[in-house]
């Protein structure tokens, strides 16, 4: 049988990062439920929407599972989004020439930060039109992480404080920073369904001081989803950042995406909103007793791209 299984780089990367995976001794009898949040998209980052229970394949710490069942999630989320509000946001740094030649930002329009409250604004008011009881947060990472609005399903309140993001004069991005936030706010939701998403403008002066350990950490506590969308005019971009969230986004189960056109970036929230609203979400049975280290998922069919959490559920 085709076992077309998520790509093991992510996971081995994490192996070298963090210590190698070893397979705990299991010797309950007994076997526990476990659910996992799967999002499978076609060549085109289109949701697939037919997927069925034998299709899907589960192995954790090498042993395959039994898979119970497979169907769409409808239950609502907890949703952290991240806006870039850095000096890279607004005019001036955005300009050809001065500051914004300088970071290889080329002519992209000064008024990126418009086309940024409206990508976020469009996709509050997208994911509240089809999840209505999903409840969402608004921070922003210019200079620090500061939440703009707290975790609410109040639209009116999210469009107020889609409303207040202004770029910060001079500011630095610490977008590594505000993750570690989002993930904490995320450890006290209630909804099991729990992401971040997060938009920044490349290449950026990342002054984070966390590390990619303390990153991983934060996300296995919160078992967030983390969806990264890149505004790249050019072909510069911060390296040590690129990595990280190239990492973060395949082992917690997200995208990471790059815009090279802002009149693109709403499309791709709306985009994000899609694959959202249309998880599914994977019943399947591991023995009970153990603490599983690692999880894989694929399906018998060819053409497609599967994301899910490489940290079991809890």
């Amino acid at each position: 049988r085709r076992r077309a299984l998520v790509p093991l780089a992510g996971l081995l990367g994490l192996a070298v990062t963090f210590g190698a995976f070893s397979t705990p001794e299991l010797t309950a009898t007994s076997q526990e439920e476990k659910i996992l949040y799967l999002t499978v998209v076609d060549k085109d980052g289109k949701s697939v929407k037919d997927l069925t229970t034998p299709e899907v394949l589960i192995r954790e710490d090498n042993q395959d599972r039994e898979v119970v069942s497979v169907k769409r999630s409808t239950a609502p989320m907890a949703i952290v989004l991240l806006a870039d509000t850095t000096k890279n946001a607004g005019e001036g740094s955005m300009m050809s020439g001065s500051t914004g030649g300088a970071l290889g930002l080329g002519s992209f329009s000064p008024e990126l930060i418009r086309d940024i409250r409206t990508a976020i604004g469009s996709f509050v008011k997208d994911m509240a039109s089809v999840s209505p009881e999903t409840q969402m947060e608004l921070m922003e990472f210019g200079q620090a992480a500061i939440t703009v609005t707290k975790m609410t399903s109040n639209v009116a309140d999210l469009e107020k404080g889609v409303a207040r993001l202004f770029p910060k004069p001079g500011a630095a991005s610490v977008l590594l920073e505000a993750i570690i936030e989002a993930s904490k706010s995320l450890t006290k939701a209630k909804s099991p369904r729990r992401n971040i998403v997060a938009l920044n403008i490349e290449p950026g002066d990342e002054q984070s001081r966390q590390n990619i350990r303390q990153l991983h950490e934060e996300l296995s506590k919160s078992h967030a989803n983390l969806w990264a969308v890149s505004v790249q005019p050019g072909t510069n971009q911060n390296a040590v950042r690129g990595l990280v969230l190239e990492q973060l986004t395949a082992n917690t189960g997200g995208r990471r995406e790059f815009i090279h056109a802002q009149s693109a970036l709403e499309a791709m929230m709306k985009n994000i909103v899609d694959n959202l609203n249309h998880q599914y979400e994977v019943v399947y049975k591991r023995p009970g007793g153990g603490k599983a280290q690692g999880v894989l998922v694929g399906v018998r069919r060819d053409g497609l791209k599967l994301y899910a959490n490489r940290i079991p559920p809890a």
